[in-house]
Protein backbone atom coordinates (compact mmCIF):
# COMPACT_ATOMS: atom_id res chain seq x y z
CA UNK A 1 0.00 0.00 0.00
CA UNK A 2 1.28 3.47 -0.82
CA UNK A 3 0.94 6.40 1.49
CA UNK A 4 -0.27 9.54 -0.30
CA UNK A 5 1.92 12.51 0.49
CA UNK A 6 0.09 15.84 0.43
CA UNK A 7 2.75 18.41 -0.29
CA UNK A 8 2.58 22.10 0.49
CA UNK A 9 1.08 24.05 -2.41
CA UNK A 10 4.47 25.67 -3.09
CA UNK A 11 6.17 22.50 -4.31
CA UNK A 12 6.50 22.20 -8.10
CA UNK A 13 5.09 18.67 -8.19
CA UNK A 14 1.88 19.65 -6.40
CA UNK A 15 -0.16 19.93 -9.62
CA UNK A 16 0.43 16.23 -10.22
CA UNK A 17 -0.78 15.25 -6.79
CA UNK A 18 -4.02 13.89 -5.57
CA UNK A 19 -6.12 16.82 -4.36
CA UNK A 20 -7.93 15.02 -1.55
CA UNK A 21 -7.32 15.95 2.06
CA UNK A 22 -4.73 13.79 3.77
CA UNK A 23 -5.19 12.46 7.25
CA UNK A 24 -2.41 12.94 9.74
CA UNK A 25 -3.10 9.58 11.32
CA UNK A 26 -3.41 6.06 9.98
CA UNK A 27 -5.34 3.17 11.43
CA UNK A 28 -3.58 -0.19 11.85
CA UNK A 29 -5.73 -1.77 9.11
CA UNK A 30 -4.47 0.88 6.63
CA UNK A 31 -0.86 -0.27 6.96
CA UNK A 32 -0.33 -3.20 4.64
CA UNK A 33 2.66 -5.41 4.15
CA UNK A 34 3.24 -4.05 0.65
CA UNK A 35 5.16 -0.80 0.74
CA UNK A 36 4.36 0.43 -2.76
CA UNK A 37 1.49 0.59 -5.17
CA UNK A 38 2.02 -0.43 -8.78
CA UNK A 39 1.00 2.48 -10.98
CA UNK A 40 1.73 3.48 -14.55
CA UNK A 41 4.57 5.98 -14.90
CA UNK A 42 2.18 8.76 -15.95
CA UNK A 43 0.05 8.24 -12.83
CA UNK A 44 2.63 8.59 -10.11
CA UNK A 45 5.88 10.20 -9.15
CA UNK A 46 7.74 8.05 -6.65
CA UNK A 47 10.44 9.04 -4.24
CA UNK A 48 11.80 7.29 -1.15
CA UNK A 49 11.20 8.59 2.32
CA UNK A 50 13.49 6.88 4.81
CA UNK A 51 11.63 7.72 7.95
CA UNK A 52 7.96 8.55 8.15
CA UNK A 53 6.41 9.05 11.55
CA UNK A 54 2.70 8.64 11.93
CA UNK A 55 0.53 7.97 14.92
CA UNK A 56 -2.08 5.28 15.26
CA UNK A 57 -5.38 6.55 16.56
CA UNK A 58 -5.88 3.51 18.79
CA UNK A 59 -2.39 3.72 20.26
CA UNK A 60 -0.42 6.83 21.17
CA UNK A 61 2.92 5.77 19.72
CA UNK A 62 5.03 6.57 16.69
CA UNK A 63 6.22 4.05 14.16
CA UNK A 64 9.27 4.52 12.00
CA UNK A 65 9.54 2.55 8.81
CA UNK A 66 10.97 2.84 5.31
CA UNK A 67 8.16 3.46 2.83
CA UNK A 68 7.68 4.43 -0.80
CA UNK A 69 5.60 7.59 -1.07
CA UNK A 70 3.63 8.25 -4.24
CA UNK A 71 2.35 11.56 -5.52
CA UNK A 72 -0.80 10.41 -7.28
CA UNK A 73 -2.21 12.32 -10.23
CA UNK A 74 -5.99 12.12 -10.63
CA UNK A 75 -8.86 14.00 -12.21
CA UNK A 76 -6.63 15.86 -14.60
CA UNK A 77 -7.94 16.76 -18.05
CA UNK A 78 -6.63 14.38 -20.70
CA UNK A 79 -4.43 15.57 -23.53
CA UNK A 80 -5.89 15.88 -27.00
CA UNK A 81 -3.80 16.21 -30.17
CA UNK A 82 -4.44 16.97 -33.81
CA UNK A 83 -4.71 13.20 -34.39
CA UNK A 84 -7.37 12.70 -31.70
CA UNK A 85 -9.17 16.06 -32.13
CA UNK A 86 -12.05 14.77 -34.28
CA UNK A 87 -12.69 11.75 -32.09
CA UNK A 88 -12.49 13.46 -28.68
CA UNK A 89 -13.78 16.96 -29.39
CA UNK A 90 -15.83 17.13 -32.58
CA UNK A 91 -17.54 13.73 -32.21
CA UNK A 92 -18.24 14.00 -28.48
CA UNK A 93 -21.79 13.32 -27.32
CA UNK A 94 -21.38 15.81 -24.43
CA UNK A 95 -20.04 19.39 -24.43
CA UNK A 96 -16.25 19.70 -24.43
CA UNK A 97 -13.87 22.20 -22.84
CA UNK A 98 -10.40 22.44 -24.40
CA UNK A 99 -7.58 24.29 -22.68
CA UNK A 100 -4.93 25.53 -25.14
CA UNK A 101 -1.62 25.85 -23.30
CA UNK A 102 2.16 25.91 -23.66
CA UNK A 103 4.89 24.54 -21.40
CA UNK A 104 6.68 27.91 -21.19
CA UNK A 105 3.50 29.81 -20.23
CA UNK A 106 3.22 30.68 -16.51
CA UNK A 107 -0.42 31.88 -16.70
CA UNK A 108 -1.31 28.55 -18.35
CA UNK A 109 -0.40 26.80 -15.11
CA UNK A 110 -2.83 29.00 -13.18
CA UNK A 111 -5.59 28.30 -15.70
CA UNK A 112 -4.79 24.60 -15.57
CA UNK A 113 -5.45 24.51 -11.82
CA UNK A 114 -8.88 26.04 -12.42
CA UNK A 115 -9.65 23.59 -15.22
CA UNK A 116 -8.64 20.64 -13.01
CA UNK A 117 -11.24 21.76 -10.45
CA UNK A 118 -13.84 22.32 -13.16
CA UNK A 119 -13.18 18.82 -14.54
CA UNK A 120 -14.09 17.43 -11.11
CA UNK A 121 -17.06 19.75 -10.57
CA UNK A 122 -18.61 19.02 -13.97
CA UNK A 123 -17.65 15.34 -14.28
CA UNK A 124 -20.25 13.59 -16.43
CA UNK A 125 -21.65 16.88 -17.77
CA UNK A 126 -18.66 17.98 -19.86
CA UNK A 127 -15.37 16.52 -21.00
CA UNK A 128 -12.19 18.50 -20.36
CA UNK A 129 -9.08 18.25 -22.51
CA UNK A 130 -5.75 20.03 -22.87
CA UNK A 131 -4.07 20.80 -26.19
CA UNK A 132 -0.42 21.84 -26.29
CA UNK A 133 -0.61 24.73 -28.78
CA UNK A 134 3.08 24.59 -29.69
CA UNK A 135 2.79 20.95 -30.78
CA UNK A 136 -0.54 21.19 -32.60
CA UNK A 137 -0.30 24.56 -34.35
CA UNK A 138 -2.80 23.66 -37.10
CA UNK A 139 -5.61 23.08 -34.60
CA UNK A 140 -4.78 26.31 -32.77
CA UNK A 141 -4.74 28.27 -36.03
CA UNK A 142 -8.03 26.72 -37.21
CA UNK A 143 -9.79 28.08 -34.12
CA UNK A 144 -8.00 31.45 -34.07
CA UNK A 145 -5.83 30.78 -31.03
CA UNK A 146 -2.99 33.29 -31.34
CA UNK A 147 -1.92 33.39 -27.68
CA UNK A 148 -2.26 31.13 -24.65
CA UNK A 149 -3.97 30.43 -22.32
CA UNK A 150 -7.27 30.07 -24.16
CA UNK A 151 -10.20 27.86 -23.23
CA UNK A 152 -12.63 26.89 -26.00
CA UNK A 153 -16.05 25.35 -25.41
CA UNK A 154 -17.60 23.00 -27.96
CA UNK A 155 -21.08 21.52 -28.30
CA UNK A 156 -22.17 19.17 -31.09
CA UNK A 157 -18.77 19.56 -32.75
CA UNK A 158 -19.06 23.35 -33.04
CA UNK A 159 -17.13 26.02 -31.16
CA UNK A 160 -19.64 27.84 -28.97
CA UNK A 161 -17.59 30.10 -26.71
CA UNK A 162 -14.07 31.04 -25.69
CA UNK A 163 -12.38 32.45 -22.60
CA UNK A 164 -9.10 34.20 -23.34
CA UNK A 165 -6.43 34.76 -20.72
CA UNK A 166 -6.21 33.94 -17.04
CA UNK A 167 -9.62 34.24 -15.40
CA UNK A 168 -11.08 33.21 -12.05
CA UNK A 169 -12.96 29.93 -11.85
CA UNK A 170 -16.40 31.56 -11.80
CA UNK A 171 -15.82 32.99 -15.31
CA UNK A 172 -15.18 29.51 -16.70
CA UNK A 173 -18.12 28.11 -14.71
CA UNK A 174 -20.46 30.79 -16.10
CA UNK A 175 -19.39 29.97 -19.68
CA UNK A 176 -19.95 26.26 -19.01
CA UNK A 177 -23.38 26.86 -17.46
CA UNK A 178 -24.35 28.98 -20.48
CA UNK A 179 -23.20 26.17 -22.77
CA UNK A 180 -25.09 23.49 -20.82
CA UNK A 181 -28.36 25.46 -20.87
CA UNK A 182 -28.19 26.37 -24.58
Amino acid sequence: MAIVYCAPMTLPCVRFMNKRICSSSLHPHQIGSSKSMHLKAREAIRFPVHSIHYSLSSEKKNLSQSLMVSCIRRDEPAEVTEDTWDEYVLSSDVPVLVEFWAAWCGPCRMVHREIEEIAKDYAGKIKCYMLKADDDVQVAEKYGVKAVPVVLLFKNGEKQDSVIGTMPKYIYAAAIEKLLTS
